[in-house]
């Protein structure tokens, strides 16, 4: 059977035949993500910033949903929220990430070599993370124990995919973060920029 297309998303990748689509099984993925958070009101006297956070590991699968046309690809793993911050005018700075567990669903479309998704993420936290201070030349480290458990996200997903080829791909694309962390009138909003490789069995 002649393929037409090779979906790979976070490490799977889903094939398309000319006369029926073709599901993949299990797949892993690996990679990691640029974070950040949108504030509004902009704070003053502190800039925030883009957090490296790795590793992000999962698996996922490829599904057809009966009389839906398009197939799905799902999958679930560990992912990570984070962001640093400097104050203006001021030797600080510092940085924070958390450990989530993350569950997706993307929609793929060929767009030439490249395939488009979109999707939704929904994430809650397990309780546990690290923060980084630094001040006048001292450096202060934080183990978060206990905290984000209680809370959960939902983020939107852009982005594209590029196969390898028939077994590995790349993923790449954008969080937004749809859910408010903020209180006292700030809204806070997780966000980043993901590059995932993957391996389809």
């Amino acid at each position: 059977m002649k393929y037409l297309l090779t979906i790979v998303l976070a490490l799977s990748s889903i094939t398309i035949a000319q006369d029926a689509p073709q599901i993949p099984g299990w797949g892993v993925y690996v990679g990691g993500a640029m974070n950040g958070v949108a504030v509004d009101p902009d704070p003053d006297g502190i800039t925030y910033g883009r957090e490296l956070n790795m590793p992000f590991v999962g698996v996922s699968r490829g599904i057809q949903i009966p009389g839906f046309p398009i197939p799905l690809l799902v999958g679930g793993g560990l992912g990570m929220r984070g962001y640093n911050f400097e104050y203006d005018g001021v030797d600080a700075k510092g940085s924070m990430s958390s450990n989530w567990l993350d569950v997706w669903a993307t929609v793929p479309y060929p767009v030439g070599p490249v395939i488009a998704q979109v999707g939704l993420v929904y994430g809650t936290g397990l309780g546990s993370g690290k923060s980084k201070y630094e001040a006048n030349g001292e450096t202060t480290e934080e183990d978060l124990e206990g905290e984000f458990g209680d809370e959960t996200d939902l983020g939107l997903l852009i982005g594209g995919a590029y196969p390898i080829n028939e077994k590995i791909g790349i993923n790449f694309g954008y969080a937004l973060g749809l859910k408010d962390h903020g209180s006292d009138g700030t809204k806070i909003q997780y966000n980043g920029l993901y590059l995932l490789l993957g391996y389809n069995f």
